[in-house]
């Protein structure tokens, strides 16, 4: 599950804890988030990969070869 920052909350940066120094920026997803700035997040899904288009050619040709 990916991470981003909700709509209204600005950049920030990590000023203790496992995450210092670390800044989270709006706009860019992440995997894990900041404990305790859990409240500033929304999840993300990730959507599902997207499958190649094979062409009538293609196809034709596949079935030529069986």
């Amino acid at each position: 599950m990916a991470y981003k920052l909700k709509n209204g909350q600005e950049t920030f940066q990590v000023v203790d804890g496992p995450d210092t120094g670390k800044t989270y920026n709006r706009g860019v997803e992440y995997e894990s988030i900041p404990p305790g700035e859990e409240h500033r997040f929304e999840k993300v899904a990730k959507p599902a990969p997207k499958a190649e288009a094979i062409t009538v050619n293609d196809q034709k040709k596949a079935k030529e070869k069986k």
